[in-house]
């Protein structure tokens, strides 16, 4: 597509058409316009003719002064109103066309018909009405290019036959209709402006948004850069903090209660030094990808806490509730089946889980977001020290503090 854009923005001046498919898109964006503009015009183009009833009247006298005056009010007046009426709304293109185009049409055939029965002193000052009536009407309608050539041989056709009809133009008067005839191709040259310019106009403002559209997708994949592990594709510590802190007091404005887990591998040390840097970072894609379903079944949000720890919220989850969503997900990392290599023949890889859940009134009392996570950290070495592949429980305090030896006691063997 930028391309494309691109090369329609350096054609040449003479190729009005754009690449075929930015043509097409283009057509599909004008095919309806407003009618407001050339009604306005059309309305102001018919008091003209109206006015011009006066210079009617000092031309042809009292006498004769019924021919344009029945011809005005009874054919032009009739025919501009039908074309104002029928622009209303959104029109398309070719019905401003051909609205347009009958009301030009018709004022040329009336001046012309003048031009035949004025004085001969008024005659070329009727022909020159005549060519200027086309003129006037390409620069009032905004008209596709191809539509104004087909009203400008239209225009030049009925000038031509009239002016040959009426015998304006015997031997030796050809040089004033030859002379203003030019004016009726005037508007070929204003249309096709017009167009080139509105074409280059929304060249410039598709690409600007595709500019803006592709400056919206990379600064979405930057922020979703920022807050996801690039290796489990779970969310990254800082983001789940962040939406933590929301959830808790979304928490405390609904009345609900907020689960927190908070999940280890068992032995991951070893299974690394034993299995190798790429073993173990397929394990924590499989146990992210087995966290990440359980959790989201439930409605929750997990991320990658950490080396080999993740951790999990679950909005309207209480403590009984978090319990049993450990359990699943402790259930879901075994039926992984991915054998240990650092521990004896057939062990399986286990993960330990610390689970809790609070009220979410309990945030006026002073429970923040990390005290969940201080007490999920809690049970979870709790987990560790009654055995490890297993989920233990503790409800958040205020106050609640790791053991300083917590970190090394959750390692031993």
């Amino acid at each position: 597509m930028h391309a494309s854009i691109e090369a329609g923005l350096r054609r040449p001046w003479y190729r009005l058409r754009l690449p075929p498919a930015l043509e097409a898109q283009y057509r599909a964006e004008t095919l309806h316009g407003s009618g407001f503009t050339v009604q306005t015009w059309l309305a102001v183009f018919a008091l003209f003719n109206v006015l011009s009833l006066v210079m009617d009247h000092d031309v042809f006298g009292p006498a004769a002064f019924h021919v344009p005056l029945a011809l005005t009010l009874g054919v032009f007046c009739p025919v501009a109103l039908l074309a104002i009426l029928s622009l209303r709304g959104r029109p398309t293109m070719l019905r401003m066309t051909l609205a347009a185009s009958a009301t030009g049409l018709v004022d040329t055939a009336i001046v012309l018909n003048s031009a035949r029965l004025a004085p001969p002193a008024h005659t070329d000052t009727y022909i020159l009405l005549a060519a200027i009536v086309p003129l006037v009407v390409g620069l009032i309608a905004p008209l596709p290019f191809r539509h104004v050539v087909g009203y400008c041989s239209a225009s030049l056709a009925l000038y031509a036959g009239l002016i040959l009809a009426f015998g304006l133009a015997g031997p030796g008067e050809t040089g004033v209709p030859l002379l203003v005839s030019g004016l009726i191709i005037v508007p070929l040259k204003l249309g096709y402006s017009r167009e080139w310019e509105a074409k280059k106009i929304f060249l410039l403002g598709l690409r600007e948004k595709l500019q803006a559209e592709a400056l919206a997708l990379a600064n979405a994949r930057l922020t979703i850069l920022s807050e996801t592990d690039s290796m489990t594709g779970l969310a990254n510590r800082r983001h789940f903090s962040a939406c933590i802190e929301r959830a808790w007091k979304a928490s405390a404005e609904e009345g609900e209660w907020l689960g927190v887990l908070l999940l280890d591998i068992d032995h991951f040390k070893l299974f690394n030094d034993t299995a190798g840097h790429p073993a173990g970072d397929s394990c924590l894609i499989a146990v992210a990808g087995a966290l990440g379903a359980a959790v989201e079944a439930r409605g929750g949000f997990a991320a990658r806490y950490g080396g080999e720890e993740f951790v999990a919220f679950l909005p309207g989850t209480d403590l009984s509730g978090a319990i049993e969503a450990g359990e699943a997900i402790r259930a879901a990392v075994a039926r992984l089946a991915l054998p240990h290599p650092g521990l004896s023949k057939g062990a399986m890889l286990a993960v330990s889980v610390g689970a809790t859940a609070a009220y979410g009134a309990t945030r006026a009392f002073g429970v923040t977001a990390d005290d969940l996570l201080k007490a999920a950290d809690l049970a979870l070495y709790a987990a560790k020290a009654g055995g490890r592949d297993r989920v233990e429980a503790l409800p958040p305090a205020a106050n609640t503090n790791r053991p300083e030896d917590g970190a090394a006691a959750a390692e031993a063997p």
